[in-house]
């Protein structure tokens, strides 16, 4: 009599998890939400591209939105730099002080205040370049 009475309650268990499954996954499918989803990311700033060719940067000077970002290609043949002004000092927004960079390979930097950020070419400071971020 007990086995018969616990494979009831067993059964009993089972039947009310099956139920409560299949209720939770009709609730979620009706359910609408203004949240965004966990597993769905925010969407990324808009990007601006700046070609440093052999002959500098193309274009030379750009304006963006606070938390836009700019992408400096480096198609010059040979490695680069991306660096603060003032020449040689670098000093001016030490962010923007990216080194070298490969032919063929590029840095980002997502501009989170507003301003005036000037930089050049460390190999070759007659190439500048201008990024005015605005609000």
């Amino acid at each position: 009599m007990n086995k018969k009475y616990l494979f009831g309650i067993v059964i009993l268990i089972i039947v009310i998890l099956l139920g409560f499954i299949i209720w939770k996954g009709k609730t979620n499918t009706h359910q609408t939400s203004n949240k965004t989803p966990k597993n769905q990311r925010a969407p990324l700033p808009k990007e601006v591209t700046i070609t440093l060719t052999k002959n500098g940067f193309s274009p030379t000077q750009v304006t963006i939105n606070v938390g836009s970002a700019v992408r400096w290609k480096n198609e010059s043949g040979s490695q680069q730099t991306v660096n603060s002004d003032n020449y040689p000092t670098n000093q001016l927004h030490r962010e923007l002080n990216f080194g070298v960079f490969n032919n063929n390979s590029s840095v980002v930097y997502i501009f989170s205040q507003p301003g005036m950020y000037g930089y050049h070419n460390q190999l070759n400071p007659k190439q500048k370049g201008k990024v005015i971020v605005i609000k």
